[in-house]
């Protein structure tokens, strides 16, 4: 599995009156897409700077990062983990952060006013969306199968939910009477239950296939519903209990899953108000969210009753037994956006119950309503990655969130691939050839190009001849080929050889 993030760049003015006026005007509209490219490019220069081992858009620690229609990326390498996913989803933040310092320090120069941040989220102050992407290693047989899991994707927002506070004109538009306060920032903006596409026409399930080539078993799932999630619980759980559930869609253990009569408004209707009534295809009655993810979890106890679970699906259904214990006993009133009870203290673990009490507490410490524009950008501050300044990395300096990822095992992935997976070889590869007389060449993750010499700036044909000729090509195509000596020990020799030249 593995999961790709995109960041929303702001740059903080130090301008004030007129000044501030035609900055915001100038960001509006048209010129926000170039500014957006403009800012991202320092963010690409920060990263030659940092002197970081890469091949083009990818690092040594076997993730990506690179610019998205204006947006800076993160893709974290491919995990089998969900321990190790969670710890490579945070150095990914903890590399953008980086990035972002380093160019602070290249605008001051450039004489750009204003400080830089990067928020973690999916929707900015305009109405843009911008994605939060999971992808997983299936069987063509389990994607041919896939609604048996709608049910989940849908109502997992229960505690993957990043929260956020409903629009202008939004509490008319869903019809809201109570607190303008949501669980999800992604659900307005799914329209789809398939879908190829992943602007305009979005789907629950992005249906754009890619075959992963290992003896043609394979096939990606590639799931955009999902928010962005500052906690590590929620990035766990929300990755982790999918996995698994997936697992048991090819091992034909979620049979008899009732179908949603309509997927799209109950995830619609579900980000509103969680405890509401959804409708069930061929059934009496009504389940709320919380009955919907319960039946999966009885699904999942009942199958790993008979086969014996490993160490992390053990933890995993323990994690997602107590969370959804700590939601059936949480008190919440919906319509005054409070927290009335939470004895099992969920907002620990779950990002929009955090961003909730976080609200609340502001509000009674101003004496202000749900108007006050302070609340607004509390939203966003939520997930500034600047330790400095962003309120879920304050709320975790003050241990009031909890944590799955150690500190060691975060800065460990800033730098290391897993070991597990075909990344290990183009982590190590990327490695070995930093600051070499080579130049690699990473093409849609799997196949590798070292080329002898760097990058000459002539133009000439015998020098594009003679690098293409003395050149060594890898191809990970198998996704679990973790580790091969001969093909190191070959790699190696190469880039000596050009060394020694």
């Amino acid at each position: 599995m593995g999961t790709e993030c995109e960041y929303a760049l702001f740059l903080q003015s130090r301008c004030s009156g007129a000044g501030a006026k035609g900055a915001r005007e100038v960001l509006h509209g048209k010129a926000l897409a170039g500014h957006l490219e403009e800012l991202s490019a320092f963010l690409v220069l920060a990263l030659g700077n940092l002197n970081l081992p890469l091949a083009g858009e990818f690092l040594g620690n076997g993730g990506r990062f690179y610019i998205d229609r204006g947006h800076p990326e993160y893709a974290t390498p491919e995990c089998r983990s969900v321990k190790e996913l969670v710890a490579h989803e945070k150095a990914g933040d903890r590399t953008v952060q980086r990035l972002i310092q380093e160019a602070r320090l290249l605008m001051a120069q450039t004489g750009i006013p204003g400080k830089l941040h990067a928020f973690k989220n999916n929707l900015d102050p305009y109405g843009n969306s911008y994605g939060s992407h999971e992808n997983y290693l299936i069987t063509p047989q389990a994607m041919e199968n896939i609604r048996a899991i709608m049910p989940f994707l849908v109502t997992r927002q229960i505690f993957t939910g990043a929260g956020k506070i409903i629009g202008i004109g939004g509490k008319a538009r869903h019809g809201v009477s109570g607190a303008p306060f949501q669980l999800t920032q992604r659900a307005d903006f799914i329209d789809h239950v398939f879908s190829d596409r992943t602007t305009q026409m979005r789907g629950i399930i992005n249906t754009r296939k890619r075959d992963i080539h290992r003896h043609g078993e394979n096939i990606r799932l590639h799931v955009i519903l999902g928010d962005s999630n500052m906690s590590d619980y929620a990035i766990a759980l929300k990755n982790g209990v999918t996995a698994m559930l997936l697992r048991l869609l090819e091992e034909g253990a979620l049979h008899d899953i009732p179908n949603l009569s309509q997927p799209v408004k109950a995830l619609k209707e579900t980000s509103i108000n969680h405890e509401c009534a959804l409708e069930l295809e061929g059934q009496k009655g009504w389940r709320t969210a919380l009955d919907i993810q319960s039946l999966y979890l009885e699904k999942a106890q009942r199958f790993f009753s008979i086969h014996e679970p490993d160490s992390e699906n053990r933890e995993l259904l323990s994690h997602w037994e107590v969370i959804l214990g700590a939601l059936k006993y949480m008190r919440l009133s919906t319509n005054r956006g409070t927290i009335e009870d939470d004895p099992y203290e969920a907002r620990r673990k779950i990002d929009w119950l955090l961003k909730l009490w976080l609200f609340e507490r502001a509000r009674k410490k101003a004496g202000t309503s749900w108007d006050d524009p302070n609340l607004r950008l509390m939203d966003f501050r939520y997930h500034d990655l600047d330790p400095h300044t962003g309120m879920f990395e304050r709320c975790q300096s003050l241990d009031l969130v909890d944590r799955l990822a150690e500190e060691e095992e975060i800065v460990r992935a800033q730098s290391d691939p897993p070991g597990d997976t075909r990344a290990c070889m183009r982590g190590l590869i990327i490695q070995e050839s930093m600051n070499k007389e080579v130049e690699v060449i990473v093409k849609n993750w799997e196949s590798i190009k070292i080329l002898a010499g760097r990058a000459p700036r002539s133009q000439h044909a015998f020098d594009r001849h003679t690098r293409l000729v003395n050149c060594l090509q890898v191809n990970l195509r198998d996704p679990f080929e973790s580790g091969n000596k001969s093909l190191m020990t070959k790699v190696r020799e190469f880039i000596r050889n050009q060394s020694t030249r």
